[in-house]
């Protein structure tokens, strides 16, 4: 019967082949049956998990790797069977990591009898046996795999086989608090080993394409690392299981938590980020961008059924005091994520960097529980915003771009306002800060770049000058600033404008000038004139000095009408021009 006239099922099953799959489970699950100690004298028992005798089943589960690797080269060899040899592929991965999972079994076992020398030597040994299945299955089948792929597949290998050497004490002479650290730092320690992935990714697909097999980029070499991934999530539960001793009577209660993870899966981020990128597949670019937040719920550490079991709680209690709040440390670390993908110009990352960091200006690194989201119980962060600022800043003086350098500065000034205190003498101090540091951002930009923001910053910039004073006069006022004092800042931002007119030959400063020294004589007359009325004078003496001052009010008006103040203005900008010239 050809495959094309066999019933749909029948051919699906034909294709895939999963009887390989079947076997195994079954086989794994005969031998645990098979070598389960059922002598109640030495069946060790903690809580009211059965321990099974585990050098039998260790031989057991290699003997049925090894057979399945010498399957896969075989059927290839002789049959050209690539489908089922990838299938054969997955399953000696996940005899590997069955075996890893008895090997602590049996480090348990020996650490209470044997040498550390002993201990050392069965590592060594699954180890070498793991990394020998991975060399024979690569060069049996004549697969092309470069040391980019190939050394961290290994370094996995390595990871499961040796990480629980560090978590038995006999070995390391560390206490049961430095072996939870540890059993929680196992996903970190796969995250950077994923991270090694990424110089082979950036020779691109095309370096794969000629790899001894039919499979094409992704299928090659993806496959085994997804499944890879998977098997870091279970071992990072299985070592806890195997390592930590429970301690309370419910099966449930150790110290595992899904937050645990968040390193790993933010590694696995960047590298799908990177294939995105360098493949340019902007459809995954912004799933990994959409995806990312994710990880904030998964870091959350009341989201789990055991959450309220003692082990767990306080050994999470205890991450936060000691460390940081697994919500604060993952803000972090996507915030980074996107600064980088930002950097590599992926779309919406920019988004994604603001976010972050408005996130952790409300979140603190102490921030657990249900106070993780309630701003009334803590003081707001601020330097994630002045981090921000500066990559505004820096961004906007490298691409040129005048309104993303004033939205750092802006961000900087915010910043400013909020954490200057107010001083002793000058109540208003932060507002009299801020308003300063705005006129000489709008300046500086205006004069500093030429594009459409910088052009209404200059238009702004004149006005900003008279607006500025004009506050700043009512602050110092209401701060009970001595006339001398108001005094000699109006001259300071007169001469401001005055300097600007003078280096940018602008007429628009040199406005500004007339107008604050028009308000200098508008405020000098109303003062004169309020003291005038309100003086005890000699009869006669008023009408003689208001009759002064009419006269010379009469003058000017003759002067203005004369053109004499226009001559002199244009010999003035004349003169200055010729200088510059």
């Amino acid at each position: 019967m050809s495959r094309s006239r066999m019933p749909k099922l029948l051919s699906m099953v034909y294709v895939h082949n999963p009887f390989y799959l079947i076997s195994a489970c079954l086989f794994v699950f005969g031998l645990k049956l098979l070598f389960r100690n059922g002598d109640s004298s030495v069946l060790f028992q903690r809580g009211s998990v059965g321990y099974i005798e585990p050098w039998g089943l260790l031989g057991s589960l290699a003997g049925i790797t090894l057979l399945m690797a010498v399957t896969a080269i075989l059927i290839v060899r002789f049959g050209k069977v690539w489908d089922d040899a990838r299938s054969l592929i997955l399953i000696v991965l996940l005899m590997l990591l069955a075996i890893a999972v008895s090997m602590d079994e049996l480090a348990n076992v020996l650490s209470e009898n044997e040498s550390v020398r002993h201990l050392v030597l069965l590592f060594t040994l699954g180890t070498s046996f793991a990394i020998g299945i991975g060399e024979l299955v690569i060069r049996g089948l004549g697969i092309r795999l470069s040391a980019g792929y190939r050394l961290p597949l290994y370094g996995f290998m390595v990871l499961f086989f040796t990480w629980p050497a560090a978590l038995l004490r006999e070995v390391t002479l560390l206490d049961a608090d430095l072996t939870r650290w540890l059993i929680a730092a196992f996903p970190t320690a796969a995250g950077l080993l994923t991270l090694t992935l990424i110089p082979a990714i950036r020779r691109g697909s095309s370096a794969v394409s000629n790899n001894g097999t039919p499979w094409k980029w992704p299928s090659f070499p993806w496959t085994p690392f997804a499944f890879i991934a998977l098997a870091v999530c279970f071992r990072s539960y299985s070592l806890t299981m195997s390592f930590d001793p429970l301690v309370s009577n419910h099966f449930w209660d150790t110290t595992f938590g899904v937050y645990q993870l968040v390193p790993f899966l933010l590694a696995v981020l960047v590298v799908l980020l990177e294939i995105g990128i360098m493949e340019k597949l902007v459809r995954l670019q912004q799933a990994v961008m959409l995806v990312s937040p994710t990880l904030l719920i998964l870091a959350y550490p009341w989201l789990v059924p055991w959450s309220r079991l003692p082990g767990y709680a306080s050994f999470t209690y205890v991450v936060v005091r000691e460390l940081a709040s697994p919500v604060f440390l993952t803000a972090i670390g996507l915030g980074l994520m996107y600064l980088w993908a930002w950097w590599k110009g992926a779309r919406h990352a920019e988004a994604g960097v603001l976010g972050m960091v408005l996130l952790l200006t409300m979140i603190g690194p102490r921030a657990f529980g249900y106070r993780t989201w309630d701003l009334s119980q803590q003081q707001m962060t601020w330097w994630p915003l002045l981090a921000l600022a500066a990559l505004q800043i820096v961004f906007g003086i490298r691409s040129r771009k005048s309104l993303r350098t004033f939205v750092g500065l802006s961000i900087v000034m915010f910043v400013v306002f909020k954490t200057v205190p107010s001083l002793d003498t000058f109540s208003e101090w932060p507002a009299f800060l801020v308003a300063h540091l705005s006129l000489i951002s709008v300046l500086a930009v205006g004069v500093l770049f030429r594009d459409d923001f910088s052009e209404i910053l200059r238009q702004i910039g004149p006005p900003l000058v008279s607006c500025t004073m004009i506050v700043a006069l009512a602050l110092l006022n209401r701060s009970d600033a001595s006339q001398v004092q108001m005094a000699g800042y109006a001259v300071a931002m007169t001469l401001l404008p005055l300097a600007l007119a003078w280096f940018l030959a602008s007429r628009k400063y040199l406005l500004v000038v007339y107008t604050h020294c028009g308000l200098a004589v508008v405020l000098a007359i109303g003062s004169g004139l309020v003291w005038f009325f309100r003086s005890t004078l000699p009869a006669g003496v008023k009408p003689v000095v208001l009759g002064i001052s009419s006269f010379l009010i009469a003058v000017f008006i003759s002067i203005l009408k004369s053109g004499f103040a226009r001559r002199i203005r244009m010999y003035w900008l004349t003169k200055h021009r010729r200088t510059t010239a």
